[in-house]
């Protein structure tokens, strides 16, 4: 039988029996719908998480600092001009600077004393590094900043200190001597240092904290959590070429152990995924190699009569192969029909961005395991088809 007739009739016994081969087909095409997704989604979903600090903490946050006990005759600095360089490093998405006391403080409401641990000078990009946001009144701006606007936002512990029920947004603390507005009460998870801290313009700090440094620290937001260990690395470096006489004092740390947890937690995530659509794959084989194997009986004085009439054990055997091959491929097209609708309409629903590279990776990936399933699934049958006795073949009903 030429190649092309041998095609052709496989393809007619594949549709004459298609409610045969249904079920397999939706295993595999189920397996490959989720493969696709799967394949496609899962890096811009965990980078979507990676930047939801509300879920993570600060796990994507690093934070560069001096050991000061280390040049006490010559405090270290950094300046706009390292923020800039930092910002440049792949992978990174914010460089917040800022300045704050490293000591407690009193502040004043009126008559109402309270403790504070430190103020803090900040500009409008600290707040793309933590996880809170403006539970009452609003966050200090980029428009603050440059008007050096006497106005402060303050840590939910010093809202709850100084005026208990009451909204502070429009009354007037005092610190240091200087009189600030509140404009806000920063809410949202918080570390200990954000809940008892009132945040300030920076473009305030010489003047208000007292410090002849324009910056102490920075916080540097990295846009997914696997990339942390490598962007702080990488960071150490930069500002270790950018102050080489003070390298040895350059402090740049970050939450190693949160890092571990969340990667411990998005590889369990994975490895759940991948066993279920391994299994799925495995169901359809297995389903797949059965159906074959019951095709194969129902059709025994069928492939007698064609041995009868000169078919040779290569093509019975080539046919039962095709035919599992054909029924695992065009599962597999569904499926990526399927997936590939599936990943246009979660794309929008989770708002994440979907990578072309990613997208036609896995369908590629897909048609090769579907494949080989195919191959797999039919190998057996096929071959206990081709050893088939004529006679035996021809006799039975």
């Amino acid at each position: 039988m030429k190649k092309d007739d041998l095609l052709v009739s496989c393809l007619r016994m594949v549709l004459r029996n298609i409610a045969r081969y249904r079920a397999v087909m939706i295993a595999i095409s189920m397996g490959t719908i989720g493969f696709v997704m799967f394949g496609t989604l899962s890096r811009s979903v965990e980078e979507k998480i990676s930047s939801n600090l509300e879920l993570i903490g600060e796990a994507t946050v690093i934070v560069a600092g001096w050991d000061d006990r280390l040049f006490w005759h010559h405090p270290g600095e950094y300046f706009e001009r390292d923020a800039q360089e930092l910002s440049r490093i792949e992978h990174v998405k914010v460089v917040a600077p800022l300045r704050a006391t490293n000591r407690d403080l009193t502040i004043f409401q009126g008559k109402v004393e309270g403790l504070l641990f430190q103020l803090t000078a900040i500009d409008a990009r600290y707040w793309k590094t933590v996880s809170g946001f403006a539970d009452r009144g609003r966050l200090i701006n980029e428009a603050d900043v440059a008007a050096a606007r006497q106005i402060c936002v303050i840590g939910a512990d010093v809202a709850r200190e100084m005026y208990g029920n009451r909204d502070p947004v429009g009354s007037a603390i005092d610190v240091l001597g200087y009189r600030y507005t509140v404009v806000g009460v920063l809410g949202g998870p918080q570390d200990d240092e954000a809940l008892r801290s009132v945040f300030i313009p920076i473009s305030l700090a010489t003047q208000h904290l007292g410090q002849h440094r324009e910056i102490v620290r920075m916080r540097i937001r990295v846009d997914s959590v696997d990339k942390v260990r490598q962007v702080a690395e990488e960071a150490r470096a930069k500002l270790a070429a950018l102050h080489p006489s003070l390298a040895d004092g350059i402090d740049v740390v970050h939450h190693g152990s949160r890092v571990d947890r969340v990667n411990l937690i998005m590889f369990l995530v994975k490895l759940f995924c991948y066993a279920s659509l391994v299994a799925i794959f495995i169901l359809g084989k297995t389903g797949l190699t059965n159906v074959m194997l019951g095709a194969v009986q129902d059709r025994t004085r069928e492939i007698g009569l064609r041995k009868a009439l000169g078919a040779t054990d290569d093509s019975i055997k080539a046919q039962f192969m095709i035919e599992s091959v054909i029924v695992s491929f065009s599962a597999a097209l569904i499926g990526i029909v399927g997936g590939v609708i599936f990943v246009i309409v979660l794309k929008d629903f989770l708002e994440v961005a979907i990578s072309n590279y990613m997208l036609s990776g896995s369908i590629l990936f897909d048609l090769v395991v579907t494949g080989a399933i195919g191959v797999a699934a039919g190998m057996y049958p096929s071959s206990k088809a081709s050893q088939l006795d004529i006679a035996t073949a021809l006799r039975f009903e």
